[in-house]
C-alpha cells in the first residue's frame, strides 16, 4: 500500500479519532524499547501552534518524542530518522518533524526546511486515516508487507473469566481496547483501565454483533472480538 499525505488540519475532530492511533501506540513502544525515546504525548484537542486550524494531535494522528535522556543526536541522525523515513510505508507514516535540524520529511516530497524557530530534542511523527488503525507490532511488520488498514487480531484464547468495568487485569484490558479500536470502536485511551468509555464501546460493539448488551467481555463477546 502506498502512503498518501492527508491534511488533518482541514478536518474537524470527531469521535472516530478520539484517542491515540493504535499505529502510533505500537511505534511508541518500538522506539522506546529500541532507542529509549520518551513519550511526549499523542492525543490532545488543540489548534496548531500559532494558528487556528486543528492540530493532527486533535485526531490522535501525531506523536511527539524526546531523546533528551536517550541516544545522542548522532544516533538520531544516523539510525532513528533513517529508520522512520526508510520504512515509512511499513510504518504507515506521512511526516517526520526534526525540530533540532529545523526540517521535516513529507511523503512524496522528501525533506523540507522550516523557518527558524524553537530548536529542541523533539521528533514528531504523523500517520494517515488509512494507517491510523494499524495495530500490528512494529517488529512483526519489518518483513516488508504493510498490515491491512483494519487489522483483525489472530485468535486469542478466552482467559477464563469475564472482563468488565472495574476489572484490574490491565494487560487483558489493553488487549481488548486495542482490538475494539481495530474493529472501528472508540474505547478511549489504551491504558488498561476498563472505565466508562471502554464499557460504552463494548456495548456498541455487542449491539452491532447481535450479542447481549451488558458491557461485559464474556466468552461470546471475546470470541467475536478475537475471531
Amino acid at each position: 500500500m502506498s502512503v498518501k499525505y492527508h491534511n488533518w488540519q482541514a478536518d474537524t475532530p470527531s469521535d472516530q479519532y478520539a484517542t491515540c492511533s493504535p499505529n502510533l501506540f505500537e511505534l511508541r513502544k518500538y522506539l522506546a524499547e529500541r532507542w529509549g525515546l520518551t513519550n511526549l504525548g499523542c492525543f490532545g484537542r488543540r489548534p496548531i501552534r500559532g494558528g487556528t486550524s486543528w492540530s493532527s494531535h486533535s485526531f490522535g494522528a501525531a506523536h511527539d518524542y524526546s531523546y533528551r535522556n536517550g541516544p545522542d543526536r548522532s544516533v538520531i541522525e544516523s539510525e532513528v530518522i533513517p529508520f522512520l523515513v526508510d520504512n515509512f510505508e511499513v510504518l504507515g507514516i506521512q511526516r517526520v518533524h526534526d525540530y533540532w535540524a529545523r526540517r521535516y520529511w513529507h511523503v512524496g516530497k522528501g525533506w523540507i526546511g522550516r523557518p527558524p524557530g524553537v530548536r529542541n530534542d523533539h521528533l514528531h511523527v504523523e500517520v494517515t486515516p488509512e494507517t491510523w488503525h494499524w495495530a500490528t507490532p512494529i517488529s512483526d511488520r519489518l518483513g516488508g508487507t504493510p498490515p491491512p488498514s483494519n487489522p483483525v487480531a489472530s485468535s486469542e484464547p478466552y482467559p477464563g473469566q469475564s472482563t468488565k468495568r472495574g476489572s484490574s487485569a490491565k494487560a487483558r484490558i489493553r488487549l481488548i481496547q486495542q482490538q475494539l479500536i481495530a474493529k472501528g470502536e472508540n474505547p478511549g485511551p489504551v491504558d488498561g483501565m476498563f472505565g466508562r468509555l471502554t464499557e460504552a464501546s463494548v456495548r456498541r460493539y455487542q449491539a452491532a454483533q447481535g450479542l447481549t448488551i451488558d458491557g461485559i467481555v464474556g466468552p461470546q463477546t471475546w470470541r467475536a472480538l478475537f475471531s
